[in-house]
């Protein structure tokens, strides 16, 4: 029964503090996780002279058809970009260069 008397300033009140620290730091780490993916890639107007190899951007011109953009992959050196046109619906996560944040 000693055992579990509280000392004075500790107690129930330490506890809750912790738990509560603990919390915080728990929806932080959260949080980090969800918002990682989000910022990886934007949607441009036109395509870039440079590029980074093997770097994926995705591209509005108007050279696919409706409903689609154009996907251009990064190449190393004397090598040709990969391109291909992919649905909008597969960009759930693209931020756009003119939407608000």
């Amino acid at each position: 029964m000693a055992a579990m008397m509280c000392r004075p300033g500790q107690g129930r009140t330490a506890g809750i503090a912790a738990l509560r620290e603990a919390s915080r730091l728990a929806v932080l780490v959260a949080v980090l996780f969800m918002a990682q993916p989000s910022s990886a890639q934007k949607l441009y107007s036109y395509e870039p002279l440079m590029m980074d190899p093997y770097s994926t951007i995705y591209v509005n011109d108007g050279s696919c058809s409706a409903g689609k953009v154009l996907k251009v992959q990064g190449a190393p050196r004397n090598q040709r970009r990969k391109k291909s046109c992919v649905p909008m619906s597969d960009l759930q996560g693209v931020q756009r260069p003119g939407a608000a944040r």
